[in-house]
């Protein structure tokens, strides 16, 4: 308690003291009654500016906070194929009851296979294993101290971004389960083509194809389509001759979704011939898409526009300045404006009369003023302070399907600061995020108005976003698959269509079936009302099934699990509505995780050595711990904080005014003073 409150609280004493004597005692005939009343009028008055004082007194509270120390399970269904579950549980259950680990961080536990979820059991029925997940959420929860991983897996990954790319700030302790000795293995470990492709028209195939052994041996690539063969390649392979590439094309002759399977052939005593096939999958379409980029500078982005559209052979892109366009723009299926200044206004009103489909991008040399005027769908208020937009990827959006290809480590857009409204109903695809702060602000978004979609990405120097792709992946397919979904969302014919449906062609067994539905009202607006059906059958298994959709934000979500392998049709209908649409889908008869039959330690010990953690195998666990428990980098933190407590409840202090008070009354009552 500080001296100027005791000063107070006695000046308070003298004060009350004062008023009371002067009242009951002062120039008045001195009874007992009157010392009486004069003591109960003290109280009532010290109690009044007590109250008002309120004195308090300083707490110091000392909490130690633990380092946390979080452990990350893999789930994925490798880890029981390669008979490691009753591994990884006891290295879990080991770590749960180390007391002196306990004694020293605070202990968090997580399973992960395509989602990161808290540890409650372990079942490794994960179809899919994303080991960079856990290091991207772990960034985001916590960002201010030091927190080490330990992280326990065979590192075999199917989705995801590289993990030895991973930029996770504290030590990460890979625990590596599962045998890492080498047998003989011939297998195609990536195919790339295209997603679509013109009917008649040749798509390119890539496949890279690995050996692992000490052998000379020569095997045959074969690719079968309908169940025959329609190409094949001999390769020959050695120890220092492992990787082999092959590039061919097939030639698309029937239009809809075409199955075909890849297949090497096994070595002779091969213990995984699983991962020998890889299954792909094109949608053949009829038409050729024409797309013409309208510009007034000149700027890296043209050139990736061009060279990502056209990594899908049905479309073809015309870069034209918007000064030397002298063609008829009703040729083209799709109107890319970049940066749209003054020069463009006769070109809006031709989009505008012909109800053209258009794709608007901006930057800094985009005149805001003019934009904003010459229509009407959306605009932005700007001033001229410059802002760097990161892209945060929207997994709600409804137009069509799309995925996450590592937006959240993808390079800024820049763009004028400002906001942004639209009005007309769209759907954003990528959000935009300022420094650390997340919006649900678009970045880049899509709409449908008067028979046009239209799509609008707010910032440029996207080119360098197909290049952070390729340094990523080593492959260009995903950022391209995406502009292409984009792309053939906008140059498709079917416009206005109010019920739309998105789901991937191909699944692995036991994989779920997630299908996306889109369903608008009659004004061509998100009817999350509605009651929409999705009906799936197999001839061969004589199976079919009805469900129900579930309404999420601004889509339909239905889903399937368990389903056995085969060709499956769907048909999503409307309840009350003469609204349908069907197609196939085809289930693989086994699972991607069966392709792994040894530990891939290689990502582990990079991410390890770049985190300044270490790498141990399944008889150093205790080794593991032991380093933890002694590692000096990690220790507890102090910290103290001061807590100001009232010296005496004010609810105490006006309770026993109000009895002071009551006294007084009754004995004045009482002796008729009153």
């Amino acid at each position: 308690m500080l001296t100027n409150t005791l000063f107070y609280i006695l000046l308070s004493f003298v004060i009350a003291l004062f008023l009371a004597l002067f009242q009951y005692v002062y120039n008045t005939k001195k009874t007992t009654l009157h010392f009486v009343l004069c003591l109960v009028r003290f109280i009532t008055y010290f109690l009044v500016l007590l109250m008002i004082i309120n004195p308090s007194i300083d707490k110091k509270n000392i909490e130690v906070i633990k380092p946390n120390l979080l452990v990350a399970v893999d789930n994925s269904s490798s880890i029981k194929y390669n008979s490691q579950d009753k591994n990884v549980r006891k290295l879990v259950s080991l770590i749960q009851n180390d007391e002196k680990l306990a004694n020293k961080y605070a202990l968090k536990y997580y399973s992960f296979g395509t989602n990161l979820n808290v540890l409650d059991s372990l079942n490794f029925n994960k179809n899919q294993s994303n080991i960079a997940l856990p290091f991207q959420e772990f960034s985001k929860l916590y960002k201010e101290n030091s927190s080490p991983v330990i992280i326990i897996s065979d590192g075999n990954q199917t989705v995801g971004n590289s993990i030895e790319y991973s930029n996770y700030k504290s030590p990460v302790f890979s625990l590596i389960v599962g045998d890492t000795a080498t047998s003989e293995d011939i297998y195609i470990k990536q195919l790339n083509s295209n997603k679509s492709t013109t009917i008649h028209n040749k798509f390119p195939v890539e496949l890279f194809i690995n050996y692992t052994g000490n052998k000379a041996v020569s095997k045959k690539l074969n690719i079968f389509y309908k169940g025959k063969i329609i190409y094949s390649e001999q390769f020959q392979f050695s120890k220092s001759s492992n990787v082999k590439t092959a590039t061919f094309f097939l030639t698309a002759t029937e239009k809809g979704i075409q199955y075909y399977t890849a297949k090497i052939e096994s070595l002779e005593n091969e213990q995984n011939v699983i991962n020998n096939t890889k299954n792909f999958s094109i949608h053949v379409i009829e038409e050729k898409s024409k797309i013409v980029v309208l510009s007034s500078i000149l700027h890296p982005d043209l050139g990736m526009l061009k060279k990502t559209i056209e990594s899908n052979k049905q479309r073809t892109v015309t870069i034209s300045t918007i000064q030397n366009f002298k063609e008829n723009i009703s040729d083209y299926q799709l109107v890319i404006l970049y940066q749209p200044s003054e020069e463009f206004e006769n070109i809006f009103k031709s989009i505008e009369k012909l109800k053209l489909n258009y794709f608007v991008i901006s930057g800094l040399s985009t005149d805001w003023d003019f934009l904003n005027t010459i229509q009407t769908n959306f605009s932005k208020n700007i001033i001229t302070q410059l802002e760097s937009y990161q892209p945060i990827f929207n997994s709600n959006y409804a137009s069509f399907l799309s995925d996450d290809i590592g937006f959240s480590n993808y390079a800024p857009l820049e763009d004028y600061f400002g906001d942004v409204t639209f009005s007309v109903p769209s759907n954003a695809l990528l959000f935009q995020q300022i420094g650390v702060i997340e919006t649900k602000k678009p970045l880049l978004a899509t709409f449908e108005n008067s028979n046009q979609r239209v799509a609008v990405l707010f910032g440029e120097n996207s080119w360098r976003w197909r290049m952070e792709s390729f340094k990523t992946v080593q492959t260009f397919e995903y950022f391209d698959g995406f502009i292409a979904d984009l792309i053939q969302y906008l140059t498709s014919n079917q416009k206005n269509k109010r019920l739309t449906v998105s789901l991937e062609p191909i699944f692995y067994a036991n994989e779920t079936v997630k299908v996306s539905a889109n369903y608008l009202d009659k004004n061509f607006n998100f009817d999350s009302r509605a009651k929409l059906w999705l009906t799936i059958s197999n001839k061969d298994e004589n199976f079919i099934k009805k469900i129900p959709f579930a309404a999420l934000e601004t889509r339909f979500i239905a889903e399937l699990s368990n389903l056995v392998s085969g060709e499956y049709n769907y048909a999503v209908s409307v309840e009350n509505q003469d609204l349908t649409l069907s197609g196939s889908f085809k289930i693989l008869p086994f699972e991607v995780e069966q392709q792994f039959n040894n530990t891939n330690d290689a990502a582990l010990k990079l991410l390890s050595s770049h985190t300044q953690g270490e790498i141990y195998y399944e008889n150093q666990q205790a080794q593991l711990l032991t380093n933890l428990f002694e590692d000096q980098r990690f220790k507890s933190v102090q910290k103290e904080t001061i807590q100001k407590t009232p010296l005496i409840h004010w609810k105490w202090i006006l309770g026993l005014i109000l009895l002071s008070l009551s006294i007084e009354w009754f004995v004045r009552k009482y002796f008729g003073k009153i």
